[in-house]
């Protein structure tokens, strides 16, 4: 699969992946491992340093890859889900393991200072 992501979008990806296998990790089913609340609860939880506007301007950017499902509300992108074209797409990149997007954040947190 050849997507090309912002560097933005691909750490909040990965994060959002990270969050989704600890989910499952702890026994959350997939259907739910995969919902996340609005771009600001995005932010506030998960990416605490980046500007909420760019957050929400980053989950628009993985709505339009097909990365996210999105449900605009309130302006901003209300209800984020992971698509399973997501799901996929890290899967084949860190074979399902979260110490493998653990070792990708921290190399690439120098370049990404809100990572």
């Amino acid at each position: 699969m050849d997507v090309k992501l912002t560097k933005e979008a691909d750490s909040l990806l990965c994060l959002l992946y990270k969050s989704y296998l600890e989910k499952r990790e702890n026994g959350i089913p997939k259907t739910q491992a995969k919902l996340f609340g609005s771009s600001l609860e995005i932010q506030q939880s998960l990416i605490t340093k980046m500007n909420p506007e760019d957050v929400d301007e980053t989950c628009w950017e993985l709505g339009r890859l097909g990365m996210l499902n999105i449900q605009k509300g309130d302006n901003i992108a209300y209800f984020n889900i992971l698509t399973d074209q997501a799901i996929v797409y890290m899967e084949n990149r860190f074979k399902g393991k979260v110490s493998e997007v653990l070792d990708y954040l921290g190399k690439i947190k120098a370049a990404i200072p809100f990572v």
